[in-house]
């Protein structure tokens, strides 16, 4: 079934579960699919995070050739690993790539890089480096992003950091590429080529807080004290106004439901498709994230940001001096948040500017070259 055209076209496959991947990930498809004299490109969905993936696949115009069913319901992350792992195994065995691409630190990426390894296949590893070196924060991302490097034969690393972290784990310097961060690929055709399907309303004269949470070693009290330093903070403030994308996870909205029921100010949504996700970020007065990937479009756009966590491997963003660590407890994140709001606030304006730390929009390109030279 799929038996190549010519000998000297080179099957690329591109394997993707959430939706963090395929935003970071489709920008790469589609600089693949512009050189169809050199590549063959097949793209995997496993369906990780299926309803939130297939939204942004649709964004970019991108339609899996294959799509596995591993999700079930109550499912461990030992069994979603055990699963993805055997259904990606198959789908090597009947394509017989030449390569596989994977992005970043998820279920998803760890096992396709491992079914790749174990066949034989080189595996490029996009956004290679990350590191807080702290095996569960984040969990299970780091140690993720560390085994992949392992199984890995190529290395896109976003920044200088990242490369420098990879050499220093004896990863040969040959074989890492500085890209620079497909995300901001992403941010700029979403900021500048789509238009959102979804418009947020906010009260005239407003002041926007973009609010979200849902790491795995945050939930319990930890998420609890996240919520409850934005209730406060949305009170502490007549004119702010927060916007909160309820992630899907039942321990999320169950803690979102307790202790933000009845604030007039705070609007939980359930989470909208990224493109219209970007526009809303891109009005943002002030973010409030323990999410990876937000950091890094917040720099871009230089957007202040609290990030609701104690370590983040987005080093460059707080050199940068746009991002912002106040740990998960609730006093800490209200405080900075308190701080960066009070108007004429001198250590906010220092933070209110855009970064090209992670690339200036073409970290795709750069990908597909190398691979050009490499295959």
């Amino acid at each position: 079934m799929y038996e190549r055209e010519a000998i000297f076209i080179k099957r690329v496959m591109v394997i993707m579960g959430t939706r963090p991947e395929a935003i970071k990930l489709c920008p790469v498809v589609r600089e693949l699919q512009t050189r169809s004299k050199e590549f063959e490109t097949l793209v995997c969905s496993t369906g990780q995070h299926r309803e939130l993936l297939a939204g942004a696949l649709r964004a970019f115009h991108v339609v899996p050739d294959l799509e596995l069913d591993v999700m079930r319901e109550g499912q461990s992350l030992s069994g979603l690993s055990a699963d993805l792992l055997q259904a990606i195994d198959s789908v090597l065995q009947s394509t017989r790539p030449d390569a596989v691409l994977v992005q970043g630190d998820t279920a998803t990426a760890h096992a396709a890089a491992l079914a790749a390894f174990y066949r034989g296949i080189p595996v490029g590893h996009v956004e290679a480096g990350l590191r807080t070196y702290h095996a569960r924060d984040p969990f299970p991302e780091d140690y993720h992003r560390r085994a992949i490097a392992l199984l890995s034969s190529w290395h896109f690393a976003p920044t200088v950091t990242a490369k420098q972290n990879l050499i220093r784990e004896g990863i040969h310097e040959s074989t890492v590429c500085i890209s620079g961060n497909t995300v901001v690929d992403a941010l700029r055709y979403t900021l500048n080529e789509c238009r959102p399907t979804i418009r947020f309303e906010l009260p005239k004269n407003s002041r926007l807080i973009v609010f979200t949470a849902h790491r795995r070693e945050n939930f319990g009290e930890p998420l609890c004290g996240m919520l409850r330093a934005l209730r406060r903070t949305v009170e502490a403030y007549p004119d702010v106004f927060a916007v909160f994308p309820v992630h899907h996870n039942p321990e999320v909205r169950k803690s979102a439901a307790m202790i933000l029921s009845g604030a007039e100010r705070i609007r939980m949504i359930e989470p909208p498709e990224f493109i219209s996700f970007h526009h809303l970020l891109s009005k943002a007065y002030l973010v409030m994230t323990d999410s990876g990937g937000i950091q890094e479009e917040t720099v871009a756009l230089g957007i202040p940001t609290v990030v609701m966590r104690y370590t983040s491997e987005r080093t460059e963003g707080m050199r940068a001096g746009v991002l912002r660590l106040a740990g998960s407890g609730e006093e800490s994140v209200f405080s900075l948040a308190h701080r960066l709001l009070r108007l004429g606030s001198e250590e906010y304006l220092s933070m209110r500017r855009p970064s090209a730390v992670y690339g200036n929009g073409h970290a795709a390109e750069r990908i597909v070259d190398r691979l050009c030279k490499i295959l």
